[in-house]
C-alpha cells in the first residue's frame, strides 16, 4: 500500500469518466521503489497493486482514492469540467520504517475526506482537490494541485506527463515533520515545529502498453522535491534527504 501513492500521481487522467456503462477498469500489480518514508534519503522496494475500476460514468476507484463525478459540464469551447466529492486512505508511516524515525513512534493510516474539481481539453488536463483527515484526530488537511498532458506516441504506447504541488495545513505539517518534546526525548532529535504552507513540488511520467485488448504494461517514473518547512525538518534535511525519487513497473488486465 505504501507505493499506491506513485501511481495515482501520474493516472489523474483515470479518474474522469470513461464513456463505458457498468462496472470496468483495470488490476494489475508491479514492481515498486520508493523512499522508505517521506524525506528519506533510502529507497524500498515492493509489489504494488494498480487499481483502476469505474461504475458508469460517475463512480471511480483508482489507487486507494474513491470518488464520483457528481457534475460534469462542458463549455462550447470544449473544456469539460468535473466535480465531485472524495474519500482517499492516507498512508501512515512506521517508527521502524528507517533508523531516522527511532524513537518518533508511529503515524496510523487514515481516512480523508473532500472534494475535486478537474479540466479536461484534447489531451491537457489539470485538477484541483481538498483532503481532510476525519478519523485519526486532527492530522490536518491538504491541498493538491496538478496539471499534465498525455498523449499516444506510437501504435500501443501512450505517455502523459504531469506537474503538481501540494499544501499542507499546520496540524498536517506537524503530523509528519514536526519533533514534539516527547519525540525529541525518545529519538535525541531536536524539537521543531512546522507551519503550514507548501511541502512539495513534483514532476511525473507514465506511460501506459497495450500487450492485447486485454493485457497492458505500464512504467511510472516520478521525482519530488520537499520544500518550505517540510524541506528544513531535522528528519529531511539532517537525516534525509530534500530530494525524492520513486518508480514503478507492472502488468495490468483490463475488462
Amino acid at each position: 500500500m505504501l507505493l499506491i501513492t506513485v501511481a495515482s500521481a501520474a493516472t489523474a487522467e483515470d479518474m474522469l469518466p470513461t464513456g463505458r456503462e457498468g462496472l470496468h477498469g483495470s488490476i494489475g500489480l508491479g514492481v515498486g521503489m520508493r523512499p522508505a518514508y517521506e524525506g528519506a534519503d533510502e529507497r524500498k522496494t515492493r509489489l504494488t497493486p494498480n487499481i483502476n475500476l469505474y461504475y458508469g460514468d460517475t463512480f471511480f476507484l483508482t489507487g486507494m482514492t474513491a470518488g464520483a463525478n457528481l457534475w460534469k459540464h462542458t463549455t462550447t469551447q470544449g473544456l469539460s469540467i468535473y466535480a465531485g466529492p472524495l474519500l482517499a486512505l492516507r498512508r501512515g508511516r512506521d517508527a521502524d520504517d528507517h533508523d531516522a524515525l527511532t524513537g518518533l513512534g508511529d503515524i496510523d493510516r487514515s481516512l480523508d475526506a473532500g472534494g475535486f474539481v478537474r479540466f479536461r481539453k484534447d489531451g491537457w488536463q489539470a485538477r484541483a482537490d481538498v483532503r481532510k483527515d476525519v478519523t485519526n484526530g486532527d492530522g490536518g488537511t491538504t491541498v493538491n494541485l496538478s496539471a499534465g498532458y498525455g498523449m499516444p506516441v506510437a501504435q500501443n504506447l501512450r505517455l502523459r506527463a504531469n506537474l503538481d504541488a501540494a499544501w499542507a495545513s499546520a496540524a498536517y505539517m506537524n503530523t509528519f515533520y514536526g519533533i514534539d518534546a516527547t519525540q525529541s526525548a525518545n529519538s535525541g532529535i531536536a524539537q521543531y515545529t512546522a507551519e503550514s504552507g507548501f511541502k512539495h513540488v513534483g514532476a511525473s511520467l507514465a506511460a501506459d502498453y497495450a500487450i492485447s485488448r486485454e493485457w497492458g504494461g505500464f512504467a511510472t517514473v516520478r521525482a519530488t522535491r520537499l520544500i518550505g518547512d517540510a524541506a528544513d525538518s531535522p528528519i529531511v534535511a539532517t537525516l534525509g534527504s530534500k530530494n525524492q525519487v520513486a518508480a514503478t513497473v507492472g502488468i495490468k488486465y483490463h475488462f
